[in-house]
């Protein structure tokens, strides 16, 4: 086999490989464009961080310790 048939090959099913490697991703969420889009998404995210503020205080939580606990919640 010639050593150029080889290369080509090789590099021809790495790069197929790739491809369907990075075909296969996650896109990343869609962001809202319009500013009702974008204020819907600012209110649902408020509203979940107030909730979490409200569950650290009822959790008697000091404020570094509350701190983490929303940050930790906003993720979920």
């Amino acid at each position: 086999m010639p050593r150029s048939l080889l290369i080509f090959t090789t590099i021809t099913l790495f790069l197929s490989g790739t491809t369907l490697a990075l075909s296969q991703t996650q896109s990343p969420p869609k962001k809202p464009r319009s500013p009702g889009e974008i204020a819907a998404a600012d209110r649902i995210a408020m509203e979940k961080r107030a909730a979490c503020q409200r569950e650290a205080r009822e959790k008697k939580l000091s404020f570094m310790q509350r701190r983490s606990y929303v940050k930790t919640c906003m993720k979920r």
